[in-house]
């Protein structure tokens, strides 16, 4: 009677044993899921950021390519150039930055 009663206890002490890994795997398992939506996520954020940027790149090619106009204003403003016959004023003394910070070294 003691071979039947001790092959029950060793039957149910693997019974836990293999519920207790059952358990903790599956535990495991709903946090690599969670981990793994959250950078499913940060991915498809990722990807519409890039999309957008994308999109802007591919405006500035149309109008870099169609637009005349574009190109001019940003020869002015990147490049300080001007057209034939144009006059240029310059301004002497403080711009406004310098102004702005002067303000606040007084303080």
């Amino acid at each position: 009677m003691e071979k039947k009663l001790s092959i029950k206890h060793i039957g149910f002490i693997v019974f836990i044993f293999l519920f207790a890994l059952m358990l903790i795997f599956s535990i495991k398992g709903v946090f690599k899921v969670y981990r793994l939506r959250a950078e499913q996520l940060a991915a498809k954020r990722n990807i519409a950021e890039v999309k957008k940027s994308n999109k802007k790149i591919e405006n500035q090619i149309h109008e870099l390519t169609y637009n005349k106009q574009y190109i001019a204003n940003i020869a002015r403003e990147k490049l300080n150039m001007i057209k034939p016959g144009e006059i240029v004023f310059k301004f002497l003394g403080k711009s406004k930055k310098d102004k702005n910070t002067n303000k606040t070294d007084k303080k």
